[in-house]
């Protein structure tokens, strides 16, 4: 658990002093609450200090799904995106499921499983023996039409075990990009949003394919013509202004930032190796952490000793989550707000999770 006080929170500018009494007051009516019903509240890395604080458990996408498999609480209230909620309800269907607020989705889960249907018979049809890789950052549908899902802490991990030579990545097309560098793999770029034509995607891959095979590659990771708009709109001239101002500083960024981003940091991590990264380097003092806003406010305040520059990104989906809403779906159990997923998609969804855990443990 993230644990802070309201005062090192509106001293260090995270929260107005004007809002630190009915803070505490919501800090203790969840606790009381959590207590009376018996309830479990997991929280995203990148949600806001004031949430993470009365979360029973913060992480990354892989901490809370392992950790939905084994909950022991009557209800669950997911401080996170839908499509964490979802998995949630997939390992765990026996458990009540709530999302405080039905406008915490993620543009990047936003995949047609109609279409990544017609992708693969595209792939099967050239003859290539392909396995299908979801990134848990989409919805149960299409996490039940891949073969294994990913996060990105494991997602390398994952596709070296997978016996097949070629990948199929949905969604995020950078941490595509990671796997295929990671494990020695051509890198196809995907084609334009919803602009799929096979004749046209097929002329172009066919050199790289030919190339990939000419250098001797493992096998070919064909990329999902997705991103996370908070990741894939940072630049190359964020890691140049640090590099100019604070040559020392260690540059970390997430595997969704763009490929030049990647070859030009120090590091690619997942926000949960980045946070243990800082933990575990006394010696790195000065950090730059390329990502979501809310992972980095909490390492200032849980590292008071080190300096962070900010070149990061907020994302108002996980923003839509906060003291209010958590308090009233806690109290409500609102009815609107409960999660579930069909038990046909939740069986499949459920396989490919379960295949993750298992291949990246």
């Amino acid at each position: 658990m993230f644990d802070v006080s309201i005062e090192r929170l509106v001293r260090g500018g995270h929260l107005e002093e004007s809002r630190a009494a009915r803070t505490q007051f919501l800090w203790d009516e969840i606790r009381r609450l959590k207590r009376d019903k018996h309830a479990f509240i997991p929280a995203h890395n990148y949600q806001v200090p004031e949430v993470q604080a009365i979360a029973d458990t913060v992480g990354d996408s892989f901490e809370l799904a392992v950790r939905a498999r084994n909950v022991d609480a009557r209800l669950v209230v997911f401080c996170g995106v839908r499509f964490m909620a979802e998995g949630c309800y997939t390992l765990a269907p026996h458990l009540p499921v709530y999302l405080p607020s039905q406008r915490a989705l993620c543009s990047l889960a936003e995949v047609d499983a109609d279409e990544l249907e017609e992708r693969q018979e595209f792939l099967r049809g050239l003859g290539r023996k392909f396995v299908t890789m979801t990134y848990v950052n989409t919805y149960a549908d299409v996490k039940a039409l891949s073969d294994a899902c990913c996060t990105s802490s494991n997602a390398v991990r994952i596709a070296e075990r997978l016996a097949a030579p070629d990948i199929l990545f949905v969604p995020d097309q950078n941490l595509a990009y990671q796997v295929a560098f990671k494990t020695k793999r051509t890198y196809l770029p995907p084609p334009d949003p919803h602009a799929f034509h096979p004749k046209e995607y097929r002329e172009r891959i066919e050199p790289l394919l030919r190339e990939g095979e000419r250098q001797g590659l493992v096998g070919n990771v064909f990329a999902w013509e997705g991103a996370c708009h908070v990741h894939h709109n940072m630049t190359v001239a964020d890691i140049a202004t640090i590099r100019r101002d604070d040559p020392t500083a260690v540059v970390i960024v997430h595997g969704e930032v763009r490929p030049e981003l990647q070859q030009a940091a120090d590091e690619v991590m997942s926000t949960s190796q980045m946070a243990k990264y800082v933990e575990t380097h006394p010696e790195k003092t000065r950090l730059a952490i390329l990502t979501e806003c809310g992972l980095v406010v909490r390492l200032e305040l849980e590292h008071p000793e080190k300096q962070f520059y900010k070149p990061c990104r907020l994302c108002e989906h996980m923003k839509a989550i906060d003291l209010e809403n958590v308090y009233l779906t806690l109290r409500d159990e609102p009815p609107e707000c409960r999660v579930t997923v069909p038990e046909e998609v939740r069986a499949g969804a459920a396989r490919a999770m379960e295949r993750m855990i298992e291949l990246a443990t």
